[in-house]
């Protein structure tokens, strides 16, 4: 019977973590991620990824429908599932049975006129995320610390945000169907 701690195949991931290491050329496919966004209407789209989708669209106060989150809370979301795998990762290889993990995320956008068109002034990107992790587990409170400290340290979603990245926008015509 194999181990299962926290949900994960200990096994599975012992493997994965062998395999790489003996083979970091395994790990090149890991790196690459695809999406793709059609335009429902109005601020609306959906966004497909591997065989999974979802809705994006504005809340009313900005015009939108309501029938999902935005792209700047669809971020936090991001990061807060990043940094939930990430603790949970980290926990398992460990040996650190979790009962409760939550993390709770707050942005705030630098100048949302930006945006809209409306102001020059700074810019309409997070000015700031407070990230606050809440664990029950059978850990003291400094093994919990590291565990938190290497998973932000080591979020591909964090690091994404935190560091310039290069963005590379391209516009091709596309004709109707």
């Amino acid at each position: 019977m194999r181990l299962v701690l926290n949900g994960l195949d200990v096994e599975q991931l012992q493997q994965l973590s062998a395999q790489v290491q003996a083979d970091p050329e395994a790990a090149r496919s890991l790196n690459r991620w695809t999406a793709r966004v059609r335009w429902l209407g109005g601020f609306k789209g959906r966004a497909y990824i591997r065989n999974h989708s979802f809705v994006v669209d504005e809340p009313a106060d900005l015009v939108g429908q309501d029938e999902a989150p935005n792209a700047v809370e669809y971020v936090l979301g991001a990061l807060g599932a990043c940094l939930t795998v990430g603790f949970v990762l980290n926990a398992t290889k460990r040996g650190i049975p979790l009962r409760n993990l939550e993390i709770a995320l707050e942005g705030e956008i630098d100048n949302i006129l930006t945006f809209l068109g409306l102001s020059q002034e700074g810019h309409p990107g997070y000015r700031e995320i407070i990230v606050k992790a809440y664990v029950d587990a059978d850990a003291d409170e400094e093994t919990l610390r590291a565990i938190w400290e290497e998973t932000v340290v080591t979020s591909p979603v964090g690091n994404t945000l935190a560091r310039p990245v290069t963005l590379r926008p391209e516009l091709r015509r596309a004709t109707a169907a």
